[in-house]
């Protein structure tokens, strides 16, 4: 029996990484209510993903988490890779750094999934409007699908109970948006009846996070092996321990390949390490967390359910955790459509923009699924040529990373006019890919700072102003001649920033000679000092190139228009500001004046 009702604009189904990444993105917003449901008691304790990406720490440096959890990680630096050495044991055969130059900065960090959801809980509950509820789950899901079209309405019914106990007592929740983020097994993906498409092969893989006993050289560093006895994967953690991926199938144990035995024990995977590591030692201190799974390749036909019930992460797509983007792409998942969702509501703009959410990401899942099937191919291969291993892992560096990402044209990413095509305005990223990070420096007191960590999550759009040598009177007044512009523009749209990034020597410009729009006054607190930077040599940390590194004339700047998420909407001069207004236009179609997304029955 149901005795409360609930109300909330948005339900979000699972606390994991991908759940927990949609619900800060709603930090800070006081007009919208944000509630989150598990059935777990609460953060994972150990196992599950350990790694984590550039781009996924950029995400978490806009929620402000960044550091602490940069803090807490190992560093991954070098990858190593081992063969047969022709008499039963293994030789180093080839070290890898593990950099991708164009990032300027580390790739890849690794740390407990649960001290990660620890912090995005934490940063929740510093924030104060996303309520969590542990121990919830949902029974039943309904769409009124009569009132979909409504932007007022709350169309979806949830009917939930206490996951630790045995009881009738359920709680009714109605949302206007649901994000399901509930893992493999989804519950709501299962509810909704949306297949999952791909293979699940007989192959079984091993995994643990323990604290090695062993003489092997290379267990600090990412090391593939591969031995007459099989293969193993050791990535180093924090503290002492490391993840081992063993594939169980090549190592001559006798271990059932059907999961559903549940026949594979801890001790056969430490056996199969052990042989795989001979001639070396190896034993084992603390088992902190072990595993088996089957390797699987797998996407949902479909990402959403009437543009109002949403899954992403691994609710959506499935694939080897050895590839080391499962999290990575959730995360990714959750924050696409956590600030679309931000934003429809908060600035009441077309509902289209949520359709984008699939276009843009399903057929990323589906290039992860194709790259996961490829890449495990080749660490089966007991023939692994060394140039071959190098490209494909290089390759893998560069998708995992998320550099060479670009999403199609749509709504919120404008290609440019058919003549304007040749011009090229930022010659290392285009519209509807994410900017690279790059360190500024303060106009106001000098502070160096890099541009995700002031990118604050708060699902306004930003207009990055590459405003070139200001120093230089034309600069200087066509600078003048933008602010005009965008002093206008801005009383009609306001809830977009503006950030000048210019190439001038920092100690050439004083902040109070530039409009007042690059520099806004409030009444409460006085003018904003924390809008204009320069890509100028820092006291301590050097210098950041920005232009250079996006590939921007130092004379000539432009306009980079930013989503929330970082991607570039639509790349032009600051003499083409109908482009601007052109987007806006397009962006806020079909909604109707009188609609208050504020409101509440």
């Amino acid at each position: 029996m149901s005795n409360t009702v609930d109300q909330v604009d948005v339900l979000i189904i699972g606390a994991g990484p991908a759940g927990l990444t949609a619900a800060n993105c709603f930090n800070g917003s006081n007009r919208l209510r944000v509630r989150v449901i598990d059935k777990k008691s609460g953060t994972v304790e150990t196992g599950k993903a350990d790694g984590l990406k550039s781009i996924s720490l950029e995400v978490l440096d806009t929620f402000g988490i960044g550091d602490t959890i940069r803090n807490e990680s190992h560093r991954v630096e070098e990858v190593v890779l081992w063969e047969p050495d022709g008499q039963g044991g293994v030789e180093r055969s080839m070290t890898i750094a593990d950099r991708v130059p164009e990032l300027g900065k580390p790739r890849e960090m690794t740390l407990d999934q649960g001290r990660i959801e620890h912090h995005l809980v934490a940063n929740l509950e510093r924030h104060g409007n996303v309520e969590i509820s542990w121990q919830t789950q949902p029974v039943d899901l309904q769409i009124n699908h009569r009132q979909a079209e409504n932007p007022l309405a709350y169309p979806i019914t949830v009917m939930m109970k206490d996951s630790g106990q045995e009881t009738s007592q359920t709680q009714l929740i109605q949302a206007r948006y649901v994000i399901a983020c509930d893992g493999a097994r989804s519950w709501t993906r299962k509810h909704l009846k949306i297949p999952l498409r791909g293979d699940l092969t007989d192959s079984t893989w091993g995994v643990m996070d323990a604290v090695p006993k062993t003489n092997f050289p290379d267990i600090r560093k990412v090391c593939v092996v591969h031995s007459a006895q099989g293969t193993i994967m050791a990535v180093p953690r924090e503290r002492k321990l490391v993840r081992f991926y063993i594939a169980m199938d090549g190592t001559g144990l006798d271990v059932p390949t059907a999961l559903s035995q549940k026949t594979l024990t801890v001790d056969h995977v430490v056996n199969a390490a052990r042989s795989i590591f001979h001639p070396y030692t190896f034993e084992v201190g603390e088992v902190a967390w072990w595993s088996a799974y089957q390797v699987g390749q797998r996407v949902a036909d479909n990402f959403s359910r009437n543009d109002r019930v949403f899954l992403a992460g691994d609710a959506v797509h499935t694939h080897s955790p050895k590839a080391g983007q499962g999290m990575n792409t959730s995360i990714q998942d959750a924050y696409n459509i956590g600030w679309k969702l931000r934003f429809h509501l908060e600035q009441k703009c077309s509902k289209s923009l949520l359709a984008s959410y699939e276009q843009e990401r399903r057929p990323i899942a589906q290039q992860l699924i194709n790259f996961d099937r490829e890449y495990l191919e080749l660490f089966a291969n007991p023939n692994l040529q060394f140039d071959e291993f190098l490209n494909a892992y290089q390759k893998a560096m560069r998708f995992t990373t998320g550099i060479g990402i670009r999403y199609a044209p749509s709504l919120i990413v404008q290609s440019p006019p058919m003549e304007e095509k040749t011009d090229n305005t930022a010659k290392a990223f285009a519209p509807g890919m994410r900017l690279p990070d790059f360190q500024m420096v303060n106009q106001a007191d000098g502070v160096p700072t890099t541009l995700y960590h002031r990118m604050t999550m708060n699902g306004q759009f930003r207009l990055l102003v590459f405003a070139g040598d200001i120093a230089i009177q034309p600069v200087y007044h066509r600078l003048l001649e933008f602010g005009h512009w965008l002093t206008d523009f801005l009383r009609v749209n306001p809830g977009i920033e503006t950030i000048i990034v210019h190439s001038s020597k920092r100690a050439e410009i004083e902040l109070m000679d530039l409009p007042d729009v690059f520099h806004p006054w409030n009444d409460a607190d006085g003018w904003d000092y924390w809008r204009v930077y320069a890509d100028d040599e820092s006291y301590h940390d050097g210098h950041g190139q920005a232009y250079q590194r996006c590939g921007i004339d130092r004379d000539d700047g432009c306009v980079v228009l930013m989503r929330p998420d970082g991607y570039a909407s639509l790349i032009c001069r600051m003499e083409q500001t109908s482009q601007i207004s052109t987007f806006f236009e397009g962006l806020s179609l079909g909604i109707p004046e009188k609609v208050s997304f504020s409101a509440r029955l």
